[in-house]
């Protein structure tokens, strides 16, 4: 899909733990510019942690993830170090095999310690290209629309605070909030909130957004006003993966549709085929509740 297009983030068997939990069990995602991927699935599922990972919110466990070329996480010692565990308690230990395992695991160490430092040096500027906009909105409550969308443009140094101004107002003029640039978050409705909070996120000039159930939060009457900004951005070519239980969104805007279950993608596709004919019994089934 999409080949001839540039791929902006490329997800190689992404695991996640927590403890014992297994979140993600090797989650597989190519994002190409100009996506809009809605990634769907029952609560619990790994959807959120999934775009966590993706801006090293949460650090994964092991696997991949190369953003426009770059790595900004690679481990893939943890099957290894299992392996070696494993091996370890057999008897009679086959000794050849865990002296080799031991000897890959050295050398994928020691490349893998290398591509960590170069990530660690470019951490915030590869943080930069991606914006997220959660369930909570996430304001500062002490700060007005003006001084949230310019914090961190100016404190970055991406811009001068006179600069972020005039985007910030340009911005919010587009979403008609361009009335609210002074006043505090505490006087905004919830969907005013989140529209800001979008905007926020679009004054870092992202490569691409990530949505975190944007509308969840949100009362019923409010959740279009939302939505249209969405749609907006969408149209305007930015590449988006969006967290959400809107079907509508999903048949409309998106130009591919994704099923998490158990913390694996069970099933992508155009969303003509996921919605028409779906293959995966449990999307039949979540699909049948749910529409």
């Amino acid at each position: 899909m999409n080949e001839s297009k540039q791929m902006i983030i490329e997800v190689k068997n992404l695991h996640k733990s927590f403890g014992d939990l297994q979140v993600l069990k090797g989650v597989d995602l190519n994002v190409y510019q100009g996506d809009v991927i809605a990634v769907i699935g029952p609560s619990g599922c790994g959807k959120s942690t999934f775009l966590r990972c993706l801006n090293l919110l949460e650090e994964p466990t092991a696997g991949e993830i190369i953003l426009e070329g770059e790595y900004v996480f690679k481990n893939d010692r943890s099957s290894l170090a299992a392996e070696i565990k494993e091996l370890k308690k057999c008897k009679p230990r086959d000794e050849q095999r865990l002296a080799e395992l031991k000897k890959t695991y050295a050398r994928i160490k020691k490349e893998e310690l290398a591509i960590r430092k170069k990530i660690n040096k470019g951490l915030n500027a590869h943080r930069r290209k991606i914006g997220m906009v959660f369930q909570q909105f996430n304001l500062f409550p002490n700060l007005t629309v003006m001084q949230n969308i310019t914090l961190a443009p100016v404190r970055l140094k991406i811009c001068t605070k006179k600069q972020a101004e005039e985007k910030a107002l340009a911005l919010l003029e587009k979403i008609g909030l361009a009335d609210k640039a002074y006043v505090y978050p505490s006087t905004l409705s919830g969907g005013q909130k989140q529209r800001i909070a979008i905007v926020r996120a679009l004054a870092m000039e992202p490569d691409i957004m990530l949505f975190d159930e944007p509308t969840s939060a949100l009362d019923p009457e409010m959740v279009g006003e939302v939505l249209k900004v969405m749609v907006d951005l969408a149209k305007e070519g930015m590449t988006m993966v969006v967290v959400t239980h809107e079907m509508g969104f999903a048949k409309e805007v998106a130009n591919r549709v994704i099923f998490m279950d158990e913390g694996k993608i069970q099933e992508e596709n155009s969303p003509q085929l996921f919605f028409g004919n779906p293959q995966n019994a449990r999307l039949k089934d979540f699909l049948a509740k749910v529409l």
